[in-house]
């Protein structure tokens, strides 16, 4: 990803909270077929290790194992209109911020570390609602739907933060653009109502 200074995080505990915060991300891998991608819900690991799992009808999975993939992680992101700055001679841009994690992937065949992982990551999902789901591990229903999933690991060799935020405008113009983004807010909350 292209990082200019300004815009570049580097801080592995902002990268991870990042992470942890917006873990539904996308993996790619390039093999002799070509590029591919799956959207996937990803569990990072104090070890430096994310987990996920993927279908095992999807191809994707089969030519994984001990190659290097990237992840990325998309946060909050916005058109910024040229209008917002009130001055001449500027151009439509976006801000946004996202996380690019480079890794090495292990097939996970053990199925109690699969159903460990597997458990981790429903309890990270459900743990903010009022009434958690527990998944009942070893039932009919829960068996066969684990027999059609294929859990990975991906050893963190790498993580790039990129937060383009207009950091290198002036405040009067930043703040112009957090006005901007409230009123295009605005608009989208009544269009969505009509």
């Amino acid at each position: 990803m292209y990082i200019p200074k300004a815009f570049e995080v580097t801080e592995k505990e902002k990268l991870y909270n990042f992470i942890k915060n917006n873990s539904f991300g996308i993996l790619f891998s390039q093999d002799d077929i070509g590029p591919m991608a799956t959207h996937l819900p990803f569990l990072l690991h104090e070890s430096g290790q994310l987990s996920t799992h993927m279908a095992k009808a999807n191809p994707h999975w089969k030519s994984l194992n001990g190659k290097e993939v990237l992840v990325v992680f998309q946060g909050p992101h916005a058109y910024i209109s040229p209008t917002w700055y009130h001055e001449e001679n500027t151009v439509p841009t976006s801000n946004y911020v996202a996380a690019h994690v480079y890794g090495t992937v292990k097939i996970v065949k053990s199925k109690e570390e699969t159903v460990h992982l597997m458990d981790q990551m429903v309890n990270l999902y459900e743990s903010g609602l009022s009434e958690p789901w527990t998944a009942p591990f070893g039932t009919k229903f829960i068996d066969g739907l684990m027999n059609g999933i294929v859990m990975l690991k991906i050893t963190i060799n790498k993580v790039e933060g990129k937060w383009k935020l207009n950091q290198i405008h002036s405040i009067e113009r930043q703040q112009n653009v957090v006005n901007g983004l409230r009123m295009a807010k605005n608009i989208i909350s009544l269009k969505s109502q009509t």
